[in-house]
C-alpha cells in the first residue's frame, strides 16, 4: 500500500477509541457465543486497533455490552416503533448501517470528521460492503456550529420522529460541550423521538476501584473529563423522559461481566455509579 494511500494518510486523524472499539467488536464477533457480528470490524481496526486493544483490554466488556444494548435499542425504536430516521453523531468506525437489518425507507445519517469517514469508506469499499438502508454521510466535526444545518441539508426532517445514538463520546467532552450537544439534539427532535447514549458518573473518576483504569486511559491521551451524575433530571430539563441502567447489570444479563467486576449480588445504586450509564430517552415535547 502506498504511503500516500487513504488508509495511511488518515490513520493519524482517527482517535484512539475508534480503533480500539473496532478491535473489541472484531474479537467479540469471533466468539461462538457472540452477542453481535461485525464482519468489517477487524479490517477497520487493523494492526493499530489490535495494538490499542491490548493496551486497554479491560475496556472490552463495556464496549461489548453497550454495542449489544444499543443494537437492541435500535431494533425496538426503528424495527418495532416505526421510526425511519437514525442519526449517529461521531459515528467513528460503526457499521450498523451494514450489519443490522433495517425496515424499508430507513435513513441513517452518519456524522464525523472528514478524515474518519474517508478512512472508513476506503476500508468498506475494499471489503465490498453494502449498506442495508439509505446512508447519508455528513463529514463535519461536532464542534462546528454548522453541523445541524448540514444535517438538514442531507435530508433530515425535524418534523418527524428520529432516533439519535451517541456512543462512546460524552465522557471525552467537557461539561459545557455535553450540554450544548444534548440541547441541539433536543431542538432538532420531534415529539416521540428517541435518544440513546452512554455516560459516566463523577464517582467513576475518583473511586479507588476504578483508579487504575482511569489513570490508564488518561496516560493514553484519552482522559475521561465529562460526567453526568443525574441523566434523568438533565434530560427532563430538555424535554425527555429517561430510562437508565448500567453496563454492570446488562453485563451480567449478557454473560459479559464488566470491570471492576463487582459481584451481581453486591450491585447497589451506589456501586453502579462505578460503571457506565446506558441511557435511553423518549422526547416528550420541544420545550426545555
Amino acid at each position: 500500500m502506498s504511503e500516500h494511500s487513504p488508509t495511511s494518510v488518515q490513520k493519524a486523524s482517527i482517535g484512539y477509541t475508534a480503533y480500539m472499539t473496532a478491535a473489541v467488536r472484531a474479537h467479540e464477533s469471533q466468539r461462538p457465543d457472540r452477542l453481535f457480528h461485525d464482519p468489517w470490524a477487524a479490517s477497520l481496526a487493523g494492526a493499530e486497533g489490535e495494538r490499542r486493544f491490548l493496551q486497554l483490554e479491560d475496556a472490552g466488556g463495556c464496549i461489548i455490552v453497550r454495542t449489544r444494548f444499543f443494537d437492541e435499542f435500535l431494533q425496538h425504536t426503528i424495527g418495532t416503533l416505526g421510526i425511519r430516521q437514525l442519526v449517529i453523531p461521531a459515528c467513528g468506525l460503526d457499521t450498523r448501517a451494514f450489519r443490522l437489518e433495517w425496515p424499508p425507507a430507513t435513513i441513517v445519517f452518519e456524522l464525523d470528521q472528514p478524515s474518519v469517514l474517508h478512512y472508513k469508506e476506503h476500508i468498506l469499499q475494499e471489503q465490498q460492503a453494502r449498506p442495508r438502508c439509505q446512508r447519508r454521510l455528513i463529514p463535519i466535526d461536532l464542534t462546528e456550529d454548522s453541523w445541524p444545518s448540514e444535517l438538514l441539508k442531507a435530508g433530515y426532517d425535524p418534523s418527524l420522529p428520529a432516533v439519535w445514538l451517541i456512543e462512546g463520546l460524552l465522557f471525552y467532552l467537557p461539561q459545557e460541550a455535553i450540554l450544548q450537544l444534548l440541547s441541539r439534539i433536543s431542538s432538532l427532535s420531534a415529539p416521540q423521538s428517541w435518544l440513546a447514549f452512554d455516560a459516566i458518573h463523577s464517582a467513576m473518576t475518583t473511586s479507588p476501584l476504578t483508579r487504575q483504569r482511569t489513570e490508564r486511559v488518561s496516560s493514553l491521551g484519552v482522559p475521561w473529563i465529562g460526567t453526568i451524575d443525574d441523566p434523568t433530571s438533565l434530560l427532563a430539563s430538555l424535554g425527555w423522559q429517561a430510562f437508565v441502567t448500567s453496563t454492570a447489570r446488562k453485563g451480567y444479563e449478557y454473560n459479559r461481566p464488566v470491570y471492576p467486576f463487582i459481584p451481581s449480588e453486591e450491585l447497589t445504586p451506589e456501586t453502579e455509579k462505578l460503571y457506565h450509564w446506558l441511557v435511553t430517552a423518549v422526547r416528550q415535547s420541544r420545550d426545555s
